[in-house]
């Protein structure tokens, strides 16, 4: 691996996806980072795979060949692992622990995302290895963190979602049901808050020697996230209603052939050079809408007025008209769109090609962060099970003889 942080490895004890999504930015950043997970265990890598339900059961042959482009590997692990190396040995034995505090002694960052309480009983706490190791970076991801009332709670994306009343915020004014995000948001901005902890705490180590522990969990993360919602509700005392694609002329509009697009009509210039393009210069003499503060408090009435425009043409025409105008503008794209077609998401490299041991070259997401210096990159697929244990193992110098031992104990698990 290449990039700023090569010279780093990390410990990944993690599982699902706020975890692993930390160390994964890591991995793409150049840390060697080392997946550990239980030999006997598949864990999340038999999780939500439709494929591999049907690889398990075993009882239709047809069913056994058709497993997927992912030859029934769990394409979420794959997702979110890539770039790692991954060993398999057992916490709970001695063997197996004492292989773990030797590659501790070779790490600089741990990352742990078990239910509160799992590290301490296997000894593995940050206060147990802050002992062994006054340098080491622990980051803990959790769904409430230390001190929280809710601290025993399962820590999940929708849980955390609705407490920190980011589902309130999502979805329709009209409509009476809570709508979380698409995708696992909560899960990822916390990830990634956990790199900007480490991150930080790696400063600070280069100065002092120390390391810290780093906390980011999954309900402080969309408490963060609130910024202007929450502006809006102290200044008014008002609880914000849902947001739907937004407000007046900053949100999305229907047109004739079925599809949305989104526009950014903000200022009094974009929102003048707008009702030009869609033939409506008396918005401009509206009362209602003649400045911001007017617009804003009649955005519903707004909204209505563009909506019978847009229905007028199809989509790529009102984006053409409003581009040439400067009006921000864009489609609404569904995944296919913007993975499979878009020449931003080809020509930015966010979708590149991996080789997998068993599945052969995959898609996998490219690196969102550009360093013109010391890029990161993708250059290995997610390990299979125990894929890389003997190659660590000889790293730090384990015999052939001791690990052919570990192996019968079932201490470690070497994929070859």
């Amino acid at each position: 691996m290449t990039g700023p942080l090569q010279d780093l490895r990390v410990l990944d004890c993690t599982l699902a996806l706020a975890g692993p999504y930390a160390s994964l930015i890591l991995a793409d950043l150049g840390a060697d980072v080392i997946k550990i997970e239980p030999p006997n265990s598949a864990d999340m890598r038999l999780v939500a795979s439709e494929a591999i339900e049907k690889k398990s059961s075993g009882s239709d042959e047809s069913a056994a060949e058709d497993l997927g482009p992912y030859k029934g590997e769990n394409g979420k692990f794959m997702v979110t692992n890539r770039n790692k190396r991954g060993m398999a040995i057992d916490l709970k034995s001695d063997a197996g622990k004492e292989v773990f505090f030797r590659l501790l002694d070779t790490a600089d960052i741990l990352v742990q995302n078990f239910r509160p309480g799992v590290m301490e009983r296997l000894g593995l706490s940050w206060e147990d290895l802050r002992k062994k190791k006054p340098g080491l970076i622990y980051c803990t991801v959790t769904g409430f963190g230390e001190g929280s009332p809710y601290g025993k709670l399962g820590g999940l994306d929708l849980i955390a979602q609705g407490m920190s009343s980011l589902m309130t915020l999502t979805g329709l004014p009209d409509s009476n049901e809570p709508i979380k995000t698409g995708t696992p948001i909560t899960d990822m901005g916390t990830g990634m808050y956990g790199v900007i902890g480490i991150l930080a705490a790696l400063r600070e180590r280069d100065r002092t020697g120390k390391g810290q522990h780093v906390e980011a969990t999954l309900l402080d993360t969309p408490i963060s996230w609130l910024t202007w919602r929450a502006a809006e509700y102290w200044e008014s005392g008002d609880i914000p209603e849902p947001q739907g694609s937004g407000g007046g002329t900053y949100r999305s509009f229907l047109c004739s052939d079925d599809r949305w697009v989104n526009i950014a009509a903000t200022s009094q210039k974009l929102f003048t050079v707008a009702c030009d393009v869609i033939e409506r210069p008396d918005l401009l003499e509206d009362e209602r809408f003649a400045v911001i503060k007017s617009r804003i408090k009649n955005n519903k009435a707004l909204t209505g007025e563009f909506q019978k425009e847009f229905l007028r043409r199809p989509s790529d025409e009102w984006i053409e008209a409003l581009k040439k105008v400067g009006v921000p503008v864009g489609p609404i794209n569904t995944i296919a769109d913007i993975l499979d077609d878009d020449p931003h998401t080809k020509v930015r490299e966010m979708v590149v090609e991996v080789d997998h041991p068993i599945v052969g070259k995959m898609k996998t997401l490219g690196v969102p962060v550009k360093l013109s210096e010391t890029p990161g990159s993708v250059d290995r697929a997610a390990p299979t099970l125990g894929q890389h244990t003997r190659e660590i193992l000889e790293e730090l110098n384990y015999t052939e003889q001791e690990i052919q031992s570990m192996m019968d104990s079932e201490s470690v698990r070497v994929d070859n």
